[in-house]
């Protein structure tokens, strides 16, 4: 049993007040879960700790923000440093990410440095003179936390469920002084714990542990190299949804007397805390359960990439779900998860081709992840200091299925095309623009011109984007210019040339 009785504060000051919003104790739709976890070590006792409620004191462009925490020790000096740390920590304060840390990142590119920096300007006036970054999670607790994050149904709301799910099935619940009696808290075993395999103070997940065991070595059967360090993986995936698993994985190992009752209801309701979902649990298994092959906190840039890079081969992990919790639960600033926000950002604005070249042309990746991030999720949500950056990244016609890319349209209006790479990559590609082309038409535009796109125009206000493809024209983005007004005419003098190059098109 974990009591938490000891109620201390914490006082984490010069934090800037964009933050106020990203420092989160619950989720609404779970008010009586706190969802900062706390579970550390110090000279070989535990420090369990609950942060349940904080004030912001605020004064100018900073505040103080005062957290009340319950822990498992008494608070006096050794106990609040360790507490103050973990909780900078969980707010990404402890490092935190200026201008300057961007640009390091480049490299020494000028172009890249310069498009960071011009992007830099906008981060600034939404979330302050820097952003959080650091270990949002503690180690075990980011495994859980990301897991329950592939490709939820729901979006944040299935994310949270499953990572309450998760714990109130496999943890211990803490005890808490009457006050906060309401609230469900629950402890799982630290990253030590699993090093040494003891579990003796954790009942649920020692079942738990004991079940994933027997399917991890009857499942995951065969065997891929990276480096000298060998991972079991599947042979084939596992059926996704839960009765698929019953049929096909945990009834027919109890069959074979390979696992037990306990361990088939042990391993069904890891599969019920991901959402009836067979692949999250083979996530978390093999991502657990290779801490003692490979210890997580010693992994490299250069050992993730062909971890990452070889994903293909790794059946029953998921290289992302690895990549968000080695960052945010073990501070690897050299690791980056790959969605499609940062390959987009990548292929796009920095101009870059491959994901190789990507890891290779930037230092502290992970910092640059939490940059392209915040912006990529600004624009998206059309806030409006982004709204006029990144169309490249968005869809660009009815139906979803075509992002716009490096377009003349999108990037028309784009405030960063002075310093984007991917633009200057295309300045010299020629552009047909005509106020009376039929679609009709396009395909004799081939034979007669070296052209990249066309651009039909409306009262000589640019509209909609098609793109040469494998010989074929294909609409690329007509939403960019649903806002183009007739201030945003072309000039009568590029219209009467026909064809321009991408360059003339984006200036004015």
């Amino acid at each position: 049993m974990f009591e938490l009785l000891y109620e201390g504060k914490i006082t984490i000051e010069g934090i800037p007040i964009q933050w106020i919003p990203k420092i989160e104790i619950y989720y609404p739709d779970l008010p009586q879960f706190p969802i900062m976890y706390i579970h550390t070590e110090y000279k070989d006792e535990r420090i369990i700790a609950c942060p349940v409620s904080v004030n912001f004191f605020i004064s100018g462009k900073y505040c103080n923000a005062e957290f009340t925490v319950l822990s498992n020790r008494t608070f006096n000096a050794i106990t609040n440093e360790i507490l103050e740390k973990e909780i900078m920590e969980r707010i990404g304060f402890s490092k935190k990410i200026s201008k300057n840390d961007i640009i390091e990142c480049c490299k020494s590119n000028k172009q890249f440095e310069n498009i960071m920096a011009d992007l830099w300007q906008y981060i600034e006036k939404s979330y302050g003179e820097s952003i959080p970054f650091g270990r949002y999670y503690e180690e075990i607790y980011s495994i859980v936390r990301f897991v329950s994050a592939w490709q939820p149904k729901t979006g944040r709301q299935s994310e949270m469920r499953m990572l309450y799910n998760f714990m109130s099935a496999f943890g211990e619940e803490a005890v808490f002084p009457q006050e906060w009696s309401h609230l469900e808290y629950y402890i799982i075993p630290n990253y030590d714990d699993a090093l040494r395999s003891d579990f003796s103070d954790f009942k649920k997940f020692n079942k738990l542990y004991i079940a994933m065991n027997k399917v991890f070595e009857m499942e995951f059967s065969k065997t891929y190299t990276i480096q000298n360090v060998t991972f079991k993986v599947m042979s084939k995936a596992w059926k996704q949804n839960k009765n698929d698993f019953i049929n096909s994985v945990s009834r027919r190992l109890l069959s074979q007397e390979k696992i037990n009752l306990e361990d088939k209801y042990y391993i069904e309701l890891l599969v019920d805390a991901f959402n009836r979902h067979a692949w999250r649990a083979a996530f978390f298994i093999s991502a657990y359960l290779n801490i003692k092959n490979t210890d997580y906190r010693s992994w490299t840039k250069e050992f993730f990439m062909e971890f990452y890079d070889r994903g293909s081969n790794l059946k029953g992990y998921s290289e992302k779900v690895m990549a968000c919790f080695l960052q945010q639960g073990f501070g690897k600033e050299e690791i980056i998860p790959v969605d499609t926000w940062i390959e987009t950002f990548y292929k796009f604005p920095l101009g870059i081709n491959s994901r190789t070249d990507f890891y290779t042309l930037f230092d502290g990746l992970g910092k640059m992840e939490r940059v392209i991030w915040l912006a990529s999720q600004s624009n998206k949500t059309n806030m409006r200091d982004f709204f006029d950056i990144l169309w490249c990244q968005r869809y660009g016609v009815i139906g979803n299925k075509t992002l716009r890319g490096i377009n003349p349209l999108a990037c028309y209006g784009c405030k960063l095309k002075n310093t984007c790479v991917g633009l200057a990559n295309s300045k010299n590609l020629n552009v047909y623009i005509d106020n009376d082309i039929s679609t009709e038409d396009f395909d004799k535009l081939i034979h007669l011109y070296n052209i990249q796109f066309i651009c039909i125009l409306e009262y000589d206000v640019p509209k909609k984007i098609y793109k040469i493809n494998s010989n074929k024209w294909t609409l690329v983005d007509e939403f960019s210019g649903y806002i183009l007004i007739e201030n945003d005419k072309l000039n009568t003098d590029l219209i009467k040339k026909k064809i321009i190059t991408f360059d003339e098109f984006v200036s004015k």
